[in-house]
């Protein structure tokens, strides 16, 4: 009878023992599944970070335009490398010196505006040169335009070169039609250099 108890022990504890040896062989891979758990969490955060980091992003901001300066008769200013003041201004049938004459065609007036320029350049130059020189119009009602006219007249700022640090006074002429000249209605100049503008109210 003791014989017999001593072998059920001994059975008992080589099932013990075997069942505690198949626990400890499995219980490695549990490590496993959660290492694969964290990686798949991380990817996630990652990708999560990557969809914030690009909602979050702020759109390129196009650089501004130069804001284009206003200015009434008498005021002085810069335009790339003239300081220009536009002294007076009147509408004639003709301008004239000694020598040479030069009318509008019927129906029409000059608009004569008068400038003091200072060339603040290196180089000599003219105010209102076809190539290069200010670009000058006038605008009547903010949507009929004139381009400036060059004549032979001494004294024309188009014909006038001025040396560097030298100023000049002189004219430009826009032809524009009678109702203009007579008109209470808008006309302002525009002038502009590179990227240098300015508008000039007349009235």
């Amino acid at each position: 009878m003791r014989k017999a108890s001593l072998g059920i022990l001994w059975i008992a504890l080589l099932v013990l023992v075997t069942a505690c040896g198949n626990a400890a062989s499995t219980s490695p891979e549990a490590p496993e599944a959660d290492t694969t758990a964290q990686e798949q969490g991380a990817t996630n955060n990652s990708s999560n970070e990557q969809a914030e980091a690009v909602v979050t992003e702020e759109p390129v901001k196009e650089p501004e335009a130069p804001a284009e300066v206003s200015l009434k008769v008498g005021d002085k200013f810069n335009l790339s490398d003239w300081e220009i003041m536009l002294n007076s201004f009147e509408f004639n049938q003709q301008v004239s010196d000694d020598y040479f004459a030069s009318s509008a065609d019927e129906g029409n007036k000059l608009l004569i505006l008068n400038y003091t320029v200072t060339n603040q350049g290196t180089e000599a130059d003219s105010f209102t040169a076809m190539i290069g020189g200010v670009e000058m119009k006038a605008y009547f009602n903010d949507k009929y335009e004139y381009n400036y006219t060059i004549t032979m007249i001494d004294k024309d700022l188009s014909n006038e070169s001025v040396k560097p640090l030298a100023s000049k006074t002189g004219f430009v002429v826009i032809e524009v039609p009678d109702i203009v000249a007579q008109s209470e209605d808008g006309l302002v100049l525009k002038l502009a250099q590179d990227e240098d503008k300015v508008t000039i109210t007349l009235r």
